[in-house]
C-alpha cells in the first residue's frame, strides 16, 4: 500500500510539473538573454556555383545555388515536414526540405516587439499577429523570415531537429533553388523586404549551431516530467496483473 502511495503521488505531482512546464518550455527570452550577433542583419552574397546533385532517401535532388547565405536569429516558429497532418512533402516526395524555421532578428529583438507577437507554422508558412494596431506598426517585415531548410548531412541534420522554439540559431548555406527528375521544383526568394506567397527563403544548409537554448530548465522539467508519468502508468497498470500473495495460516 505505501508503494502504491509513493506511485500515485509522484503521478499527481509529475502532471503538474508537466502540465505547466508544457506552457513554460516555449517562452521567447527576454532582450537581455540574447546573443549579440543577433542584431546582425543576414549577410547574402551573389555567388557563381554550378548545380549538384545529392541524395536523401533514394531521392536525387539537383540544388541550385543562387547566393551564399548567413543568418542569425531567435526561432519564434518551427515545422516538421515528417508531421503526421503534412501531406504535401509526403506527395511531392519533398524530403530534402526536413523543417521550416520562422526567426526574427535586428530590429524586431531590438524594440522587444517580438514579445508581443503571436507566431505559428504551417506546412509552408509563418504566421504572425498582433493584438494592438501599434505592436503591428512597430513590427518589422523585412526583420523576419520563414526558412525552408534543406539538409543532406547527417550530423547537421540532428543539430537543425533538435533546434526548438526560443533557441538562438546561427546557419549558412546557399539560398537556392531545387528540383528532381519527375518535374518537381521549388524556388526562393533572394529578399527579405518581399511578402505573402514566394517569400520564403529556400537554404541548402552546410552549417547550422544552436547559439543558445531556450528555457532549459523548463524543458528538462518537461521531459522529466513526461517519463516519470510514463513510468507510473506502467507500474500501476503491472500491480493489477500482480497475483496477490497468500500467507499460510500456521
Amino acid at each position: 500500500m505505501v508503494k502504491k502511495n509513493i506511485i500515485k503521488f509522484i503521478f499527481f505531482i509529475s502532471l503538474i510539473v508537466f502540465g505547466f512546464s508544457l506552457f513554460q518550455k516555449d517562452n521567447l527570452p527576454d532582450k537581455n538573454e540574447i546573443v549579440p550577433r543577433l542584431f546582425q542583419e543576414p549577410i547574402q552574397k551573389e555567388i557563381s556555383q554550378s548545380p549538384f546533385e545529392v541524395a536523401q532517401n533514394g531521392i536525387v535532388y539537383t540544388i541550385t545555388p543562387l547566393y551564399d547565405y548567413e543568418l542569425s536569429g531567435l526561432i519564434v516558429s518551427q515545422h516538421h515536414s515528417d508531421s503526421w497532418w503534412d501531406y504535401y512533402h509526403r506527395k511531392w516526395g519533398d524530403l530534402i526540405n526536413i523543417k521550416d524555421i520562422c526567426v526574427v532578428w535586428g530590429e524586431n529583438i531590438n524594440s522587444e516587439v517580438y514579445q508581443k507577437m503571436k507566431f505559428s507554422s504551417g506546412s509552408w508558412t509563418c504566421y504572425f499577429r498582433s493584438d494592438t494596431r501599434e505592436e503591428w506598426l512597430k513590427f518589422r517585415h523585412d526583420s523576419l523570415s520563414n526558412n525552408h531548410l534543406l539538409v543532406s548531412d547527417q550530423t547537421i541534420k540532428k543539430t537543425v531537429l533538435a533546434a526548438e522554439k526560443g533557441d538562438q540559431i546561427y546557419l549558412k548555406g546557399y539560398l537556392a533553388s531545387y528540383s528532381k527528375s519527375d518535374g518537381f521544383s521549388r524556388g526562393t526568394s533572394i529578399s527579405r523586404t518581399d511578402q505573402g506567397n514566394y517569400s520564403c527563403e529556400t537554404i541548402f544548409i552546410t552549417d547550422f549551431q544552436i547559439l543558445k537554448k531556450g528555457n532549459p530548465g523548463w524543458r528538462f522539467a518537461f521531459t522529466l516530467s513526461k517519463y516519470l508519468i510514463i513510468i507510473c502508468l506502467i507500474l500501476s497498470i503491472a500491480s493489477l496483473f500482480r497475483r496477490p500473495s497468500i500467507k499460510k495460516q500456521p
